[in-house]
């Protein structure tokens, strides 16, 4: 099909109701921007405040998030332990990474030394300096495992469990 310029293109049926001119088409498109543009605003100042109340307040002091990591152990074992297998990754100065609520790191730490307990697991102490207060939620991520959640409360109150290889 051969192209045909704009002056061979038969023109428009007439509807009966005149052509806007140039100047209100102009407008048109500018008003829809101006729409869209301040619906945006309205939805990106609306999301910001949503994240800020799910986070907490920032006025809360820092905090030590003390807690345990509890590793299947060896029956009828005691003393000192380390993680091994699947869990090899795991001794004393062990990274533990602690998330605040909307993913981003905010203190680091590591486990200290592992002991047996009456029920063979393996238990390594955990206390993270300086954790920043005011998000509603965290997350902690032992070595190279996966994160455990927590509330803001139990990470205050020494509330931290986390179990590997246990059920």
């Amino acid at each position: 099909m051969p192209e045909e310029s704009l002056a061979e293109r038969p023109a428009a049926p007439s509807t009966g109701v005149p052509a806007p001119s140039a100047s209100v088409r102009r407008l048109r498109p500018r008003g829809h921007r101006a729409v869209w543009l301040a619906s945006g605003i309205v939805i990106g100042a609306g999301a910001v405040a949503l994240a800020w109340s799910l986070s907490g307040s920032a006025d809360e002091p820092a905090f030590t998030l003390v807690g345990q990591v509890q590793v299947a152990g060896d029956p009828g074992a005691s003393g000192s332990c380390a993680g091994d297998h699947e869990y090899g990754d795991l001794d004393k100065g062990a990274p533990v990474t602690v998330f605040d609520s909307a993913g981003r790191v905010v203190a680091t730490g590591s486990l200290g030394g592992g002991v047996y307990d009456t029920f063979a697991r393996c238990v390594f102490p955990v206390a993270v300096r300086g954790v920043p207060g005011g998000s509603a939620s965290y997350s902690v991520q032992i070595g190279l495992h996966g994160k455990t959640e927590i509330t803001n409360e139990a990470a205050r109150t020494g509330g931290l469990v986390v179990k590997l290889g246990l059920h």
